[in-house]
């Protein structure tokens, strides 16, 4: 009996930690992202959005996109491959973990249609960004990552 109660105890403490580390996302969280930080393959650096139009239309594109709820069942996404942005929320001294793979947004491990078209043109300027030299040094990285006590 010892051992079934001991089992159970733990089996519980550990789904209540996992369920502690994800983290909702709602109507009112877009306007709590201060900055998204889109990470190179390496995770090294990354392109920060912070401001202006490509800020709001890559957070704008999350925001419909996990609000909406189109969630694609049973479609294969590479994680290995794809990209990961961290979205800043200095209120909650959080980071949110997107991947994007192709028209495939993952938050919270599941798999949400994103709009190919809109998905196309942040990446197109994404891309333009790094060839353009906008990346942050890793150690740049590295100081936002522990702000939020976390690390690259």
């Amino acid at each position: 009996m010892t051992k079934v109660w001991i089992f159970a105890s733990t089996m519980l403490f550990a789904n209540c930690v996992s369920a502690n580390t994800q983290h909702e996302y709602d109507s009112s969280t877009a306007e709590n992202i201060q900055s998204i930080y889109w990470l190179t393959k390496a995770e090294d650096s990354a392109i920060v959005y912070a401001r202006f139009e490509g800020f709001y239309a890559l957070r704008d594109l999350i925001d419909q996109t996990l609000l909406a709820g189109n969630i694609s069942a049973k479609v294969a996404v590479n994680l290995d491959t794809a990209d990961k942005l961290l979205l800043m929320l200095p209120e909650q001294n959080n980071i949110l973990e997107i991947r994007i793979a192709d028209n495939h947004l993952i938050f919270n491990g599941f798999n949400y249609q994103l709009d190919s078209n809109a998905i196309d043109k942040i990446k197109a300027m994404n891309d333009y960004r790094i060839d353009k030299g906008d990346l942050i040094s890793p150690n740049t990285l590295s100081i936002a990552m522990e702000k939020f006590g976390s690390t690259p």
